[in-house]
């Protein structure tokens, strides 16, 4: 006697021949069968034509979501390429400002010896 949570090995695993379907039509295996176990129930009673017409729809759909998700990963590139360029103007400034703070002591140091500080005068 089987419990209704077995499988005997013979058996296709559940939501395996909508998997099989949306591959026909384009939709990858890696997303296949996470979508088809979504659509078990709701595909479970309806005709042929309908079944059919649902699954075009299934994998429509993925393909629509699929063309926006590469667009989200583009922008992230893009956003992660702009953070590093950024990154990298951030340290160049910091060397610039080490570089001026260099200088300007230069400056400083010949200032004072090109002028040397007149003891001031009492009257």
């Amino acid at each position: 006697m089987r419990s209704g949570h077995e499988r005997r090995w013979d058996e296709p695993e559940e939501g395996e021949e909508i998997a099989r379907e949306l591959e026909n039509r384009g939709v990858p295996r890696d997303a296949s069968r996470p979508v088809a176990k979504r659509l078990i129930g709701p595909l479970s009673n309806l005709d042929p034509c309908s079944y059919a017409a649902a699954l075009d729809g299934a994998a429509a759909a993925w393909a629509a979501q699929r063309a926006e998700h590469r667009v989200l990963e583009r922008s992230a590139r893009n956003i992660e390429d702009i953070e590093h360029l950024m990154q990298g103007l951030g340290d160049e400034l910091r060397k610039l400002e080490e570089g001026l703070r260099v200088v300007s002591a230069y400056v400083v140091r010949m200032h004072d010896t090109a002028n040397p500080r007149q003891p001031k005068s009492s009257h």
